[in-house]
């Protein structure tokens, strides 16, 4: 009988190469598109034309005239919030305030007040005039300090107009002045800028005048407040408690003037970029004596770029991109646009082409985008403003990547 015969057809061995070869297609497909999504992020980039490192400076500036002491910081030195930098010599300012203090009270006298003990009711009559004097004098007190802030802010509104135009002057003076400008423009240039200076000038007297009022005003209404105290503890007791003669003149002359604090402090952590004052000069309110370039904390809010973009590509720039700064010295930050800008040219009249190769010569000025972007301070310092930086801004991603 004969014997079943199994045949088997022997399989085929699949190598590595062969199973590497089939999937070949699909690694290049991957990688194509992987490719391509690089490119399309890459072309995304747009790179600023022009840039420079720009802040905050905030200036450090007295209140009401007097001569300067001495500093306590010098140039390059860091300084804390709150810190010290300068004491005035308020000795002047103080005796104006008690003189006035003196002349209220000698007017005072002059209307006519009883000598004696006043009596319940008596108290209680010049308690009410007071109370209606206090209304009055706040009223005016308020008054007062509109006027004073409105007049700082037109003292600051005309100070940075004084700044930029005399920028501006010195601009075109270090471009060869009337003979590069013209002598229309130059012309022009010099008559804004004295303009500028008389306007900052009256803005700085008239705010010292509101300054002056705003004192007198919060001296009489301590003065009225502290009588009415002194009347409610009459009506109280119902009695009148003499005071020793010492105690009588100490009482007057604090009383007749106000403590002024004199020292200057800091208002933000910074480095003491400039000191424009010197001990034993005479500062004018509002003149800046400290110049503060904001360091630490201070430098996300007070530091930034301003980038200038060409129009043909700026509108792709949206804030809230992110964006990759580079600085002279290789550092390398992130940023974020925070405002776009109108359409200006580069400022101090340069003209560069779109590959970044400078022009010479007088040529039809250009426009660009000006970009205010926000800077995440390294662990290097950042270099003073005015420093040239380049911007590149991301204004392509795919699901919120925006490359590397």
């Amino acid at each position: 009988m004969s014997e079943a015969l199994y045949i088997e057809m022997p399989t085929r061995k699949s190598g590595k190469k062969s199973l590497w070869l089939r999937l070949l297609p699909l690694w290049a497909l991957v990688l194509l598109l992987l490719g391509g999504i690089w490119l399309w992020l890459a072309q995304g980039r747009i790179v600023s034309a022009h840039a420079f490192l720009d802040a905050m400076i905030h200036v450090v500036a007295p209140e009401f005239s007097a001569p300067v002491e001495g500093f306590f910081v010098r140039e390059g030195d860091s300084v804390r919030r709150g810190q010290p930098l300068l004491r005035l010599n308020a000795r002047v300012y103080h005796d104006r305030l008690a003189e006035a203090g003196r002349e209220g009270a000698a007017l005072r006298g002059m209307a006519g007040q009883a000598s004696g003990p006043p009596t319940m009711e008596e108290a209680a009559a010049r308690l009410k005039v007071a109370q209606e004097a206090e209304q009055d004098m706040v009223r005016r007190l308020a008054l007062a300090r509109n006027e004073e802030d409105a007049r700082l802010r037109l003292q600051q509104d005309s100070v940075a107009l004084h700044v930029r135009l005399q920028l501006d002057l010195r601009s075109l003076d270090a471009q060869g002045g009337e003979q590069t400008a013209g002598k229309s423009r130059y012309a022009a240039a010099v008559k804004s800028e004295a303009q500028a200076r008389r306007q900052m000038e009256l803005s700085r007297v008239e705010y010292e005048e509101a300054s002056r009022m705003r004192a007198a005003l919060e001296q009489e209404l301590g003065r009225i407040r502290q009588e009415m105290l002194r009347y409610k503890q009459m009506a109280s007791r119902q009695r009148y408690a003499p005071v020793p003669s010492a105690r009588l003149e100490e009482a007057r002359k604090e009383q007749d003037g106000t403590s002024v604090d004199a020292s200057l402090y800091a208002p933000v952590d910074g480095r003491v970029l400039r000191i424009t004052g010197a001990a034993g000069q005479m500062a004018r309110s509002g003149e800046a004596l400290v110049l503060l370039l904001p360091e630490g904390a201070a430098v996300s809010e007070n530091y930034w770029l301003l980038a200038y973009f060409a129009q043909d590509r700026a509108g792709a720039i949206l804030p809230g991109q992110p964006c990759r700064i580079e600085l002279e010295d290789g550092q390398a930050l992130r940023g974020t646009v925070q405002e776009v800008l109108a359409p200006q040219v580069l400022p101090g009249g340069k003209q560069e082409k779109p590959d970044g190769t400078k022009v010479e010569g007088k040529i039809s000025a250009a426009l660009y985008t000006p970009v205010r972007i926000s800077i995440e301070p390294g662990d290097k310092a950042l270099p003073l403003p005015g420093t040239q930086a380049k911007g590149v801004v991301f204004t392509r991603n795919i699901w919120g990547f925006y490359g590397f």
